[in-house]
């Protein structure tokens, strides 16, 4: 990615406008999610699988392709029923994996659909990767305009396959996703330096934390957009990884294709001066059947650290509406003890700062505990 220029021009800033507009226009809208179109619903890079439920009739046995319908389960969605033209070979229950490109066109005038890469899962838990080595198109039957699209896909499969087009970012993003050097990047995101000097300051330490985090250059497309509509100073976007000398895109691209699909951000560094923490933060998967009140916000947030004193610690906050469950496990048998003597001026403290807690516990991790017996013998 390039610099951000010295001098910016008003036609560059409507380009750019525009360039970011049709780029967003394609990403779901918060709470309609499950009933806006399939394609609004799929990221690029996604991944997902789908079973295969019925074999149209009317393939010849000469007949290199048929029809099929799958239903396909994107992540943290419900199953959506798909029309697909795939080998005639394939029969019913067999289980596809794929990943999404992006929009196609099939002919000038006609709307884009998604494509994507799949494979055939095999049967056996142990055989491996998938090799994701064919690409189809798939038209969503839950849509009024599916049997045209279906004519479409029928009239392009004999030799057609030159008029599906991808656009050039969708392209550039197959040959990456395809790529061998895509296969050894790390979703996870390393501080390249401390992340804050207050530990001592609740308030100031969340800060440098958030900090960190928004400069991280995993939202910079994101902060682009901010900066060219006028709500975000340009100046900030000088302190990205992606304005830096020795920036390394193919490591960047990956952690943002991680966040994109499973809706996670994982991070890990020294947060203060000799203290190390891994940190993830997800949206929370909620179950419909819990509550009758509307999830509006439901994060969950899961960190490890290790401490001078208590030695290893891990603690996962979920967060729903606005109220706070926290569980907090040391590793330690005396660590344990401890904290749990201090439970109810911890739960204090916390209120006091303005969280609505709802539960908190302080567990034992028997896991670890059970593992040094056995090695005590």
């Amino acid at each position: 990615m390039l610099p951000i220029p010295q001098v910016i021009t008003q036609r560059f800033i409507t380009n750019e406008a525009e360039n970011l507009r049709a780029v967003s226009s394609i990403l779901p809208v918060e709470g309609t999610q499950s009933e806006a179109p399939l394609w609004e619903r799929m990221r690029p890079g996604m991944q997902f699988t789908g079973l295969i439920v019925q074999k149209e009739a009317g393939a010849g046995k000469a007949a290199e392709l048929a029809q099929f319908k799958v239903q396909i389960q994107l992540p943290n969605q419900p199953p959506a029923l798909v029309q697909m033209q795939l080998p005639a070979h394939l029969v019913q229950q067999q289980t596809l994996q794929m990943q999404f490109l992006g929009l196609a066109q099939q002919n000038a005038g006609k709307e884009a659909l998604p494509q994507v890469k799949w494979g055939l899962q095999p049967n056996h838990p142990h055989s491996g990767p998938v090799n994701l080595g064919q690409t189809a198109l798939l038209t969503d039957m839950s849509q009024a305009d599916h049997g045209e699209h279906l004519q479409d896909m029928a009239k392009n499969a004999a030799g057609q396959a030159s008029l599906v087009e991808l656009s050039s970012p969708a392209k550039y993003l197959q040959r990456w996703l395809n790529s061998s050097a895509f296969d050894h990047q790390t979703s996870a995101l390393q501080a390249q330096t401390v992340v804050s000097h207050s530990p001592q300051k609740p308030q100031v330490l969340a800060q440098d934390l958030k900090h960190a985090m928004d400069h991280s250059g995993l939202f910079y497309e994101s902060h682009l957009k901010e900066a060219t509509l006028g709500s975000r100073p340009w100046h900030q976007l000088l302190q990205e990884p992606q304005n830096k000398p020795h920036f390394a895109p193919p490591e960047m691209v990956a952690q943002q294709l991680q966040v994109l699909e499973q809706q996670r951000v994982i991070w890990h560094g020294e947060v203060w001066p000799g203290q190390t923490m891994k940190w993830q933060v997800n949206e929370q998967e909620s179950s419909p059947q819990s509550s009758d009140e509307p999830v509006l916000n439901s994060l969950q947030s899961d960190l490890t650290l290790h401490l001078p004193n208590l030695g290893e610690v891990t603690v996962n906050i979920a967060m729903v509406n606005g109220r706070f469950n926290i569980r907090v496990q040391p590793s330690d048998s005396q660590a344990l003890g401890t904290m749990q003597a201090s439970r109810s001026q911890l739960a204090m403290n916390l209120q006091s700062a303005g969280l609505k807690l709802e539960a908190l516990q302080i567990l034992g991790d028997e896991t670890k505990a059970q593992r040094r017996r056995y090695a005590a013998g």
